[in-house]
């Protein structure tokens, strides 16, 4: 299932509150990169969410929301890889959002350690010439067969 099947059907409140916690890991070293508002505008497309939307709550974002309980597994699985392929997306980990990472998988009901073979992985099929996109979407088939 694409990640638009995924959503298509959800309100604007939910998209709003999934969009608050990609752009609150992409700001957790303190800025956000180009290729990290590229990927959630990518994302936010494939949404029918507007850049203006994705833009005033970039201006807003707190690190305060919680993801909702109420997504199911599927969702908040993929949820976790938007996560990481946006904390991956700028070449490098910073500690503080791969914190933040662990700390959404956490309260999406995913135990930390996820976050790290995740990574893992996506940094093996990237060094063998995968795009973090590609990379990311191999993963999540291993994962949500799970």
């Amino acid at each position: 299932m694409s990640l638009f099947d995924l959503f298509k059907s959800r309100n604007t409140s939910d998209k709003k509150s999934y969009f608050k916690e990609l752009i609150k890991v992409a700001k957790a070293d303190g800025h956000l990169e180009k290729r990290e508002y590229d990927l959630i505008l990518k994302i936010g497309d494939k949404l029918a969410y507007s850049a203006n939307e994705i833009q005033e709550l970039s201006e807003e974002i707190e690190h305060d929301d919680p993801v909702e309980a109420s997504q199911s597994k599927e969702q908040r699985l993929k949820l976790v890889f938007d996560l990481v392929a946006i904390m991956m997306i700028d070449g490098s980990i910073d500690p503080k959002e791969l914190g933040l990472c662990k700390s959404i998988a956490m309260k999406s009901g995913f135990e930390p350690e996820v976050i790290d073979d995740i990574v893992h992985r996506i940094n093996m099929l990237t060094q063998s010439g995968r795009s973090i996109e590609q990379a990311s979407n191999e993963v999540y088939l291993v994962y949500s067969k799970a």
